[in-house]
């Protein structure tokens, strides 16, 4: 694979470096998942696809592409509105990646949905869903470690400021979720996200020197309203919260400037409860099945049910690989 261009590389065809996407692949809409599995199983809520048809295979009527970095992309159609569904693995770098090369080639306003999965450090219930208003970075504190650190009074871990989800996206997956689980099944509140799956999600490993017996007491103590913990929010709400208006058509530019949003990408998420981490349990296949694609449903109608503007604005229907 030759490329060019050493600050943002991309392929003689366009693509990204790492998602491996071109123009008129990604529609404007997008919901992120981690497990590619998990996006097959979203995509047979799609336009045309046959529900009879294998569960662990991607319907010919959609387009799909699977990048030599682990990225799976799959574009389609939902209640007529283009979508897509990205898979990324796990992790801030992942989601960093995903964000801005999906961006780069993207024309117009974008809306993005993170669907995942997280530990819970309140009294929601695995199997339950948490959509986080804001989220902090927790992020493990490597000069504490070192061994000629003079920063004994310290932290081990160092917490970032909230970034804020888009509010309307975040009313918007409330209200769809608690019509697809109950209202008894969805949390709404802050939201940590760990640089790492063990020692700043406090989990303990005798194997290594990590000292976060305290971490969760610290994380509620700093945001009493803290939710959950897992891997990828903090980065998508801080890069939509820094996107810039540059890839918006110049009358949408002149619009912005009118108005405080300033950014074009509206970011949004939504977690099943995977592992309650105040009583050790562990979500069941069984709860992962039946979950799943009711969250999966509830992602979608928000998705097309926020408006993104003027729908001319968005990208070009016209050689895309959602066109009729």
């Amino acid at each position: 694979m030759s490329m060019s261009n050493a600050n943002f590389p991309m392929d003689a065809e366009g693509r990204t470096y790492h998602v491996g996407v071109k123009r008129g692949e990604l529609a404007n809409r997008i919901i992120t998942v981690g497990d590619p599995a998990r996006a097959i199983v979203l995509s047979r809520t799609l336009d045309g696809v046959d529900p009879s048809a294998p569960v662990k295979s991607i319907s010919a009527n959609l387009f799909s592409h699977a990048s030599h970095r682990g990225f799976l992309t799959i574009t389609g159609r939902y209640k007529g509105t283009p979508v897509s569904i990205v898979a990324i693995g796990m992790g801030v770098s992942m989601m960093d990646f995903f964000v801005r090369e999906c961006r780069a080639v993207v024309d117009g306003p974008m809306t993005i949905i993170r669907l995942g999965s997280c530990g819970s450090l309140s009294d929601a219930k695995v199997g339950d869903i948490c959509v986080p208003s804001s989220s902090y970075l927790v992020q493990r504190n490597y000069d504490y470690f070192a061994e000629d650190s003079s920063a004994s009074s310290a932290s081990p871990y160092i917490l970032s400021k909230k970034f804020d989800a888009d509010p309307e996206v975040t009313a918007t997956l409330v209200k769809n979720m608690s019509a697809q689980l109950g209202d008894n099944h969805v949390w709404n509140g802050i939201n940590a996200t760990a640089d790492s799956f063990y020692s700043s999600q406090g989990r303990q490993d005798e194997n290594f020197v990590d000292n976060n017996q305290e971490l969760f007491t610290e994380l509620v103590k700093y945001e009493p309203g803290t939710l959950t913990l897992e891997m990828e929010t903090f980065l998508l709400y801080h890069l939509a919260r820094t996107s810039t208006v540059a890839p918006l058509k110049e009358e949408s530019k002149v619009k912005a400037a009118a108005t405080s949003n300033k950014h074009s990408i509206r970011a949004g998420a939504c977690m099943m409860v995977f592992a309650q981490r105040k009583s050790n349990e562990f979500i069941s296949k069984e709860d992962v099945a039946r979950v799943e694609p009711l969250a999966g449903k509830a992602v979608f109608d928000s998705l097309v049910e926020v408006s993104l503007g003027d729908e001319s604005e968005l990208h070009a229907t016209e050689g895309s690989v959602w066109a009729l």
